[in-house]
């Protein structure tokens, strides 16, 4: 008797399906779930290979999804939808998302400024060099962005000033923030698809 009821329990919650197909399925959609984040491949570009991780939790969601039977699935989408919501809307703004990228390059650029100005004093030279000097950037900056080093030289050549622009490396994916610093160390920024220029707004520091 106590074996037929719990039969009956387990027929009213558990769907037909059996824990092999259920895996299955909850590992197709999540599969699909993927493909559809990771379009043009900006998921895997925004993140670190460690962070596919965050893909046990609706391949979980999905197990449970499918072993259960219709009502109780319908009772999981009216608890889930609205904790969803809540939980993207505060944890995948874009302007959350890009700030590391965004700071990574704005201290990169400070960095090429203050290895040039140190440069120039070392040498004891009233000009720049023709090319930045070698120094570490943090990988962030250099997965994130392009930096370009470009010279201003007066009339007898001699290289007086520059500019240096860090442009998202790619745009496609939401990174639009450029930034470009001159050689007194003023960093100006623009949203527009196109290198930041001297007429853009730039950060009081």
């Amino acid at each position: 008797m106590e074996a037929t009821d719990e039969r009956r329990r387990n027929t009213f919650v558990r769907s037909q399906l059996g824990w092999t197909k259920v895996a299955v399925w909850a590992a197709l959609n999540t599969s699909l779930l993927f493909a559809i984040l990771n379009w043009r491949g900006c998921w895997l570009f925004g993140n670190e290979p460690q962070n596919l991780a965050v893909f046990f939790y609706p391949f979980a969601w999905l197990v449970l999804f499918f072993a259960v039977r219709a009502r109780w699935r319908l009772v999981l989408l009216l608890v889930t939808i609205p904790a969803l919501f809540v939980y993207a809307n505060g944890r995948w703004g874009l302007s959350e998302q890009n700030s590391g990228a965004e700071s990574a390059a704005f201290q990169a650029l400070h960095q090429m400024q203050s290895s040039l100005s140190a440069s120039r004093a070392e040498h004891q030279q009233k000009e720049y060099p023709d090319t930045l000097p070698s120094m570490d950037l943090s990988p962030y900056a250099q997965k994130y962005y392009r930096f370009e080093y470009i010279p201003r030289r007066s009339a007898n050549g001699k290289i007086v000033g520059y500019i240096i622009q860090a442009s998202p490396a790619r745009r496609d994916c939401e990174f639009h923030r450029s930034f470009t610093i001159t050689d007194e160390g003023r960093v100006f920024w623009t949203m527009e698809p196109r290198a930041a220029t001297l007429s853009d707004m730039y950060y009081n520091e």
